[in-house]
């Protein structure tokens, strides 16, 4: 039998403070923290959907252990972005379902070609 010890945030060692000029904020902060995470909440002057694929990684383990985001950005989204956030609300539970399911069932490498269904 294996076991995985999983670590709480309290567990991580996170620093004071992060640069990106130092540190590598993604494999450092972003991506342990949301693994570890079941409520992200975030405020944001410019927010886009590749910032998404780019911790899909911590997503990943974030959404399937029924993790919520709630996101307050900027109005300036592309095109794709705001229609894919209009089809969410119009479709919300259906979207989610049928999204998290095709997702679960994706490779990493899909999860960050489809960013566009998670933010959905």
């Amino acid at each position: 039998m294996l076991w995985f010890a999983t670590l709480s945030l309290k567990e991580l060692q996170i620093q004071d403070e992060y640069r990106s000029d130092r540190d590598n904020l993604l494999q450092d902060f972003y991506i342990p923290c949301l693994e570890r995470s079941t409520v992200y909440n975030r405020a944001v002057g410019f927010f886009s959907s590749s910032s998404m694929a780019a911790v899909a990684q911590g997503l990943t383990a974030f959404i399937r252990s029924g993790g919520q985001m709630r996101l307050v950005t900027s109005p300036k989204l592309s095109d794709e972005d705001i229609e894919a956030i209009m089809r969410g609300l119009q479709e919300r539970n259906q979207v989610i379902e049928r999204v998290l399911i095709r997702e679960f069932e994706r490779e990493l490498e899909q999860v960050v070609k489809d960013r566009l269904a998670w933010l959905a």
